[in-house]
C-alpha cells in the first residue's frame, strides 16, 4: 500500500513539475514556440518526394539563407508549383546536390542558394560529414525510426519544452543546452565561448521563419551580431594560395555534378543571397567576386542571380546580417519567382 501511495505521489509531482515547466516556457515567446523540429527525419520526409518528382518540379538547395529567404507557400502562389524544400540549416549543400545527381533520375529544376563559405570552403570538413549523415539516414531509416518520428509529431507540435535543434543552439531547452548556459569564470576552463542563438523556427514544409523579436529590436539584433563578430573574422580569412586550392577543388567537383545533371535534361539556377556589410566584407576579403563567383558561373554556364546586380535582392535589411525576416522573405520570394518567370527559367502553371 505504501508503495502504491509513493508511486501516485511521484506521478502527481512529475505531472505538476512538467506542467509548471511547460507553462513557464510558453510565456517566453520571444525565444520559444512549439513546432516540428527540422531534423534529419523531417528532411528525409521531404527528400522522399524527389523519388516521384517530374521535370516540372523544383528543388531548393542551400544553407540557412535559402531556408529563411524563400517561402515555398508564396512560391506556389506565384508559379503554381511548390518546391521540394531540401535546404539544410548550417550544412553545405554540396552533398545534397551529389545525392540528387548520383542517386536519382530527377531532371527538373534546382534552385541552388549560394552562401560562399558553405559552397566553396566547407568541402569535406565536419559540416560536410554532418550533411552526409542526413543523407545516410534517409537511405537507412528503420521502421522503428519512422514510427518513432510519426509518434513524436503530436508532442513536438504541442510542447514548447521539446524545442531543440541539431544545430545545438545556445537557447535550446534540452538538458545539454541548459547546462551550457551556466557560466563558470574559471581559468581552468578554456574553449570557444561562441553562443549560437536560435533565431527562428520552421513550419512543416521546412520553411525557416525568423522570430518576430529580431525584426525591429536592436537589442536582440546585437545579441546575434556580437556573436558573429567573434567568429566571422576567424573563419573568413584572407584570400591565399591555400584558399585558391580549396575553391578550385570545390568548383571542379561541382562542375562535374552539374554537367551530369544538365546532360540528362536538368536545369540549375544559382542565387547569391545578400549579406550585410558586417558579414559580407569578410566574404569579399576571402572570396573576391571575380576570383570565385564570376569564375564559378562562367565555368558551369548556368543562370545566376547575384544580390549586387538586382535591386529587389538587396533592398531588404537583414536583422542578423545574414537572413531575412518572415515578411521580407515573402516579398523576396515573390520578386525572385517573378524574375525567373520573366527571364524564361520558370513556367507559370
Amino acid at each position: 500500500m505504501k508503495l502504491k501511495h509513493s508511486l501516485i505521489t511521484a506521478l502527481a509531482l512529475t505531472i505538476v513539475s512538467i506542467t509548471i515547466w511547460e507553462g513557464y516556457w510558453r510565456t517566453q515567446t520571444d525565444y520559444y514556440i512549439a513546432y516540428l523540429e527540422d531534423d534529419r527525419n523531417l528532411w528525409s520526409q521531404e527528400r522522399a518526394k524527389v523519388e516521384t518528382a517530374t521535370a516540372e518540379d523544383i528543388i531548393l538547395l542551400g544553407a540557412s539563407r535559402t531556408g529563411y529567404n524563400f517561402n515555398t507557400h508564396v512560391w506556389e502562389e506565384v508559379q503554381g508549383v511548390k518546391p521540394i524544400h531540401l535546404t539544410a540549416n548550417g550544412k553545405p549543400p554540396g552533398p545534397f546536390l551529389e545525392d540528387i545527381v548520383k542517386n536519382t533520375s530527377f531532371n527538373g529544376t534546382i534552385v541552388f542558394g549560394v552562401t560562399p563559405v558553405a559552397v566553396f570552403v566547407f568541402n569535406g570538413d565536419r559540416r560536410w560529414r554532418v550533411a552526409e549523415k542526413w543523407i545516410d539516414h534517409y537511405y537507412n531509416r528503420t521502421h522503428a525510426q519512422k514510427l518513432g518520428f510519426a509518434l513524436s509529431k503530436p508532442l513536438q507540435r504541442n510542447l514548447v519544452m521539446l524545442s531543440a535543434s541539431e544545430a545545438n543552439s545556445y537557447n535550446n531547452l534540452d538538458l545539454k543546452s541548459l547546462i551550457k548556459r551556466i557560466y563558470i569564470d574559471d581559468n581552468r576552463i578554456k574553449g570557444n565561448n561562441f553562443k549560437l542563438v536560435n533565431i527562428g523556427y520552421n513550419d512543416e514544409d521546412r520553411n525557416l521563419i525568423m522570430f518576430p523579436r529580431l525584426t525591429d529590436n536592436p537589442i536582440y539584433q546585437k545579441e546575434i551580431t556580437d556573436e558573429w563578430e567573434k567568429v566571422i573574422p576567424i573563419v573568413l580569412t584572407e584570400y591565399s594560395e591555400d584558399v585558391e586550392k580549396t575553391i578550385s577543388k570545390s568548383i571542379h567537383n561541382l562542375s562535374h555534378l552539374i554537367k551530369i545533371f544538365k546532360n540528362r535534361g536538368g536545369k540549375i539556377i544559382f542565387v547569391r543571397h545578400k549579406a550585410e556589410a558586417g558579414w559580407n566584407k569578410y566574404s569579399k576579403r576571402m572570396m573576391p567576386r571575380d576570383k570565385v563567383w564570376d569564375r564559378f558561373i562562367e565555368t558551369v554556364n548556368c543562370p545566376s542571380y547575384h544580390f549586387e546586380d538586382y535591386e529587389f535582392m538587396s533592398k531588404h535589411y537583414l536583422p542578423d546580417w545574414s537572413h531575412m525576416n518572415a515578411e521580407d522573405a515573402k516579398t523576396y520570394t515573390r520578386d525572385m519567382v517573378n524574375q525567373l518567370i520573366k527571364d524564361g527559367h520558370l513556367i507559370k502553371h
